[in-house]
């Protein structure tokens, strides 16, 4: 173990406290022979001289169960603590009586890292305790996001195939549209389910990597963007971009990267919402994506990338699916790359995505 000034001073207060008991213990014993010889003055009486070896004898043995006490009673408070913390059960903090005895000041450092490691242990069952909260929403949302088509697939079939109306070829094309639109969104659901867990750093994800002309892919995708039915009426600008930008990655993930930003900017935004992707070449090839929308607080912020924060639902007409922006942060990190998101209530959002360049980049 490397000795750090903490632990050093530990080694040092040790030390120094042994060596004062053995002092203490120097005088214990000294003393009953110190008073025969000053002050009684009779070496020659055999009754003394034993009276006064079993009295060194039964002080150095008092003292010696004295210190086993004094060096062993915090060191069995010490084993109940950390029972109790293996146990579940946390330390109750109590500063006023945190040194309940002198012995107990000797190993100050052990017990405020028991704390400490009490403090740590409430954080961590907290903050599970939260994750295992958000996966349950999460996983009951994601069953309603299934069950809501579903019932929409199953409604209009069952009126297709009754007997008892006859639908126009206006109402059947309708219908059909309808039951193809939900299936779609299920379709992209399950997509996005299968890629973020197959991206989990637990189990690792590997993609082809080739060299892409980034500009033209964005074009692309801010054009289906706005081709959307989405009846918002939203404004669509391309800033920079006038020279091809390269990077090496995954051209299908990367789309999808960007068309899940400019979803999420359409679908939480109201109508005539102005959205600009700005393109600029630094040191990284920087793609930011601007709104003028509604913004969000810093909690929304905080859990924007959480793969268990709460999507939205297929109420919405929207083809995000609520793992989209879980999913852009995985694929970014993928390819070596930096998202980073600023927004403020009331003055619209800002994600800004960088990616190595492609001479920079190896494969994957």
């Amino acid at each position: 173990m490397k000795v750090n000034f903490s632990n050093g001073k530990l080694v040092v207060r040790f030390t120094l406290n042994f060596i004062v008991h053995q002092i203490l213990l120097f005088l214990t014993v000294s003393l009953p022979a110190a008073f025969y010889i000053v002050v009684l003055k009779q070496p020659e009486k055999l009754f003394f001289v034993n009276l006064t070896t079993w009295i060194i004898i039964t002080a150095y043995f008092l003292y010696c169960l004295f210190y086993g006490y004094y060096v062993a009673r915090p060191m069995a408070d010490i084993l109940i603590k950390i029972k109790k913390l293996s146990c579940g059960e946390y330390l109750i903090l109590d500063r006023k009586r945190r040194f309940f005895s002198l012995s107990s000041r000797l190993y100050r450092e052990v017990y405020a890292n028991l704390e400490s490691l009490s403090l740590t242990l409430q954080q961590n069952e907290r903050k599970r305790q939260e994750f295992e909260q958000l996966r349950q929403d999460w996983a009951s949302g994601v069953t309603h996001d299934l069950k809501t088509p579903l019932s929409y697939i199953s409604g209009y079939t069952d009126m297709l195939l009754s007997d008892e109306h006859e639908w126009s070829n206006d109402e059947k094309k309708e219908f059909l549209q309808l039951i193809r639109d939900k299936s779609t969104y299920m379709e992209e659901l399950i997509n996005d389910l299968g890629i973020a867990f197959q991206m989990d750093q637990s189990t690792g994800f590997k993609f082809s990597s080739q060299r892409i002309e980034l500009v033209e892919l964005i074009r692309r995708t801010v054009a289906e963007a706005a081709n959307m039915p989405l009846d918002k009426a939203n404004h669509f600008e391309i800033l920079g971009g006038e020279e091809p930008l390269y990077v090496m990655g995954d051209a299908r993930l990367l789309k999808r990267a960007f068309s899940n930003l400019l979803v999420n900017a359409v679908v939480h935004n109201p109508a005539g919402t102005s959205i600009i992707v700005h393109i600029q070449d630094n040191s990284h090839v920087q793609l930011q994506v601007t709104d003028n929308g509604k913004g969000m607080d810093e909690q929304s912020i905080a859990g924007l990338f959480d793969r268990y924060y709460r999507g939205t639902s297929t109420d919405t007409p929207t083809a995000s699916t609520g793992l989209g922006m879980a999913i852009v942060k995985q694929i970014i990190t993928a390819h070596q790359g930096t998202i980073d998101v600023k927004s403020k209530v009331g003055h619209g959002t800002s994600v800004t995505v960088q990616l190595p360049h492609s001479q920079n980049s190896g494969k994957n």
